[in-house]
């Protein structure tokens, strides 16, 4: 009779936790039987399955969340000449291979925590396989090792970002970098050599390289670029190699938020690079500079489905921004509302009804009393631009066009109330609306210069991600580290619970 391993479920389960009724329909469907040991103790795909374990640090992984040293140490008990069998302990073996397996390979597939824990309007579904399925192929075909090979994100970004970490680990196994001072020319020369930024061979820079090492290191870092090494710049240079390291990790943990079908299109802002991507088939296929919220007024992390594209819109205008800022400009000039085309409404919903801004006394309003609603038409002049982009969220926060064109050059880019204004609009809604029917761009550019107002519905809503990321690698293969300007970092370390 084959052993009832559903009955010692709970073995290792203080180690390596995993959703119990996954692991119970695991051995429901091999009849009870046991899958990584036989008679004479683990299989050879136990030894695979403990060569991966080892490697989770590759992805900033942690292999103590799989009882790996617990794994080894009872693998070695079988391993010993004339060991005697022990039913029970055997059956435990087995159950915690199982777990690990199955707790492994859902951090490579869809990351340690669910984002919605510290993002909750984190829409997207986590990503999803049938881990039992191919836990039991890969048994079936001796693959353990490349089936959970496989779980890890496809896009370049993560690839890159994992072979920084082991560059970054290695400098750490060294014993990290020593603290500069202003005048340690010869160790600057080292961190410079080493981070990449001045090339190798250059042993001593003459004072042009030297500048141009430093202002590649700003550049990388978010910093002014101006090549000499000031305070900010030397408080960088000392961050601690472990403060990258958990940098590194973490971001390598959202990318593991995002879709892993190659096929699977969608849009990527990345609100501390002031960018955003066009991704398709795993590739960014349009990028653009983007502004985003100011740190007072942030834009939110969160996902959600792009459901339409609004030509020449209507700025519904949030009471916020109208009793903070227009209030008091309407207040000094009444002209000034009529001259920026801005609708004044009362009433909500279907009730509402214009209002002849000339009936209203607006020296006696404040904030309190306020009952007005501001729509600014479609037109010059409008914030949003010619185009918006809608992805219905709780924050009210969207995709749109700008006329201040002019703040696309700036190198920090946080100056919206927190939605997200578009370099090239109109090139994202010709990527947008491809299969919507026949819109190149030239149809788009007819559509935003009619200034009639109209709404496009996507018949296939795309994926929208807005996620703020400390540290990436960028087209041109250079790793970037910025600020935690959002305190993102510290959230999600908090949800990891690291120490």
């Amino acid at each position: 009779m084959a052993p009832l391993l559903r009955g010692q479920l709970d073995l290792g389960g203080d180690m390596v936790p995993v959703d119990e009724g996954l692991l119970s329909r695991f051995y429901l469907q091999r009849d009870d039987q046991p899958a990584w040991c036989g008679p004479t103790g683990p299989k050879s795909q136990a030894d695979a399955l403990v060569l991966m374990l080892a490697r989770a640090q590759e992805d900033g992984l942690r292999e103590q969340d799989y009882a790996l040293e617990k794994l080894r140490a009872e693998i070695a008990q079988w391993r010993v000449p004339g060991a005697q069998p022990d039913l029970r302990r055997l059956l435990g073996l087995d159950v915690m291979l199982t777990r690990a397996f199955l707790a492994y390979a859902g951090h490579l597939q869809r990351g340690r925590i669910d984002p919605r824990t510290i993002h909750p309007e984190w829409n997207t579904p986590v990503q999803s396989a049938d881990l039992i399925g191919l836990l039991q192929t890969a048994l079936d075909m001796r693959q353990v090792g490349s089936a959970l090979e496989r779980l890890r994100p496809p896009q370049a970004g993560y690839y890159h970002l994992r072979q920084a970490l082991r560059v970054y680990r290695a400098i750490a196994a060294r014993g990290g970098w020593p603290l500069l001072e202003t005048r340690a020319d010869t160790m600057l020369v080292r961190r410079l050599r080493e981070m990449g930024d001045l090339p190798v061979g250059i042993d001593t820079p003459d004072r042009g390289q030297l500048s141009a090492a430093i202002a590649d290191y700003q550049e990388r870092h978010g910093l002014a670029v101006h090549g000499r090494l000031d305070g900010q710049t030397l408080a960088e240079l000392n961050r601690p190699v472990e403060e990258r390291l958990a940098a590194i990790e973490l971001n390598l943990e959202r990318w593991r938020w995002l879709p892993h079908d190659p096929g699977t299109r969608y849009i990527l802002v990345r609100i501390a690079d002031y960018e955003l991507d066009a991704v398709e088939g795993g590739k960014t296929v349009l990028n653009m500079r983007v502004i985003v919220g100011k740190p007072f007024w942030r834009t939110p992390v969160f996902s959600a489905k792009l459901t339409s594209t609004v030509f020449n819109p209507y700025w519904y205008i949030p009471r916020s921004i109208a009793v903070k800022e227009i209030l008091p400009l309407v207040k000094r000039d009444p002209d000034y509302l009529q001259r920026r085309n801005i609708i004044v409404t009362s009433g909500m919903g279907l009730q509402s009804s214009p209002v002849d801004p000339n009936s209203i006394v607006w020296s006696g309003l404040n904030a309190d009393d306020f009952e007005y609603s501001f729509t600014q038409a479609p037109g010059e002049g409008n914030p949003l631009g010619r185009i918006k982009f809608i992805f219905p969220n709780l924050y009210n926060v969207y995709l749109h066009d700008t006329p201040h064109t002019q703040l696309f050059a700036e190198k920090d880019r946080a100056f919206s109330h927190g939605c997200i204004r578009l370099e090239k609009s109109a090139e994202l809604a010709e990527h947008i609306l491809r299969g919507q029917g026949h819109w190149p761009l030239a149809r788009v550019e007819r559509e935003l210069a009619s200034g009639i107002n109209r709404e496009v519905v996507l018949v296939r809503p795309q994926p929208v991600y807005l996620l703020y990321w400390t540290t990436w690698v960028d087209e041109e293969g250079l790793l970037q580290f910025r600020r935690d300007e959002y305190d993102a970092d510290h959230l999600l370390r908090q949800a990891l619970r690291y120490r």
